[in-house]
């Protein structure tokens, strides 16, 4: 009898799998990657689905998603979604994308705040070369924090004036402030599963930029190598202490994890750095 439950429960379990591998899923492309599973419900600001063999419903914002093939062979694509471009170094601060829509960051990683001011040389400086400037800046701090997309939350832009006897003139500045997001960040798994296995890494790049530069700047002293002390997690993100020559900090954020090469962030009273070493 009880040779005949086992073979029962066997053959249910066997059932299950079988069944579970039959289900056709649904297949969502997302920032991050595929998921296939199957889609239960879309919403206004997300989507959600379950894993087969999975009473457990999952939800992800509409905003890390491109689009749904559906098992029945029809695809649904979503405008929701920004079109934002890989960052991988400083020098990719092009690439950042700007937004005024809160509603277009939801659901993507918030890393920072950032600030940025121009100011012109001269009462006849051009507004929008000045206005260019900042955003310029503005991009260069996103870009050094491994983010994509900023939000901006306020931006102030005060016209050339002119002096009179009685008062000097002042010339065209332009304010920026603005929150850095990222739809792709380092996966905590992969960063501690390297760090575990190797200690001492090359170093291939240090550049830095101050608040208010408007480049990016590489350090002539490049160190040879960092040495990664201990590590730990929070929030999401993997910090990690060490040490490099010529370096005074000794705690990094890690801000990307890409093309065999791990980026380290840090910033001081004056200026943000990078340093990129070799996996």
């Amino acid at each position: 009898m009880f040779k005949k439950i086992l073979n029962l429960l066997a053959i249910a379990c066997i059932s299950n799998a079988s069944l579970a591998q039959q289900i056709p899923l649904d297949s969502i492309f997302t920032s991050e990657g595929l998921i296939l599973a199957e889609v239960k419900e879309i919403a206004p600001d997300y989507i959600k689905y379950s894993f087969p063999s999975e009473t457990l419903v999952n939800a992800i914002y509409k905003n890390n998603v491109q689009k749904i093939r559906f098992n029945s062979g029809r695809v649904q694509l979503f405008k929701e979604s920004l079109a934002l471009n890989e960052v991988n170094y400083a020098h990719d601060f092009d690439k950042v994308s700007l937004t005024h829509l809160e509603s277009e960051v939801k659901g993507l990683y918030k890393l920072d705040e950032v600030y940025a001011k121009a100011v012109g040389t001269t009462t006849l400086s051009n507004i929008t070369t000045v206005k260019e400037r900042a955003f310029r800046k503005l991009k260069i701090q996103a870009a050094l924090l491994g983010g994509n997309v900023i939000y901006l939350l306020d931006q102030n832009t005060v016209g050339n004036q002119f002096g009179t006897e009685y008062q000097a003139g002042r010339a065209t500045q332009t304010t920026l402030t603005g929150i850095v997001y990222s739809n792709n960040i380092p996966k905590v798994e992969d960063v501690t599963t390297a760090l575990k296995n190797k200690k001492t890494f090359v170093v291939n790049a240090n550049f830095f930029a101050g608040r208010n530069s408007t480049d990016v700047e590489g350090n002539p002293s490049l160190p040879e190598s960092f040495t990664v002390e201990d590590f730990y997690q929070e929030n999401g993100f993997v910090y990690v202490t060490g040490k490099a020559k010529g370096i005074k900090n000794d705690l990094f954020k890690v801000v990307s994890f890409k093309n065999n090469q791990m980026t380290l962030y840090w910033k001081d009273k004056k200026k943000a750095y990078n340093l990129s070493v070799d996996l």
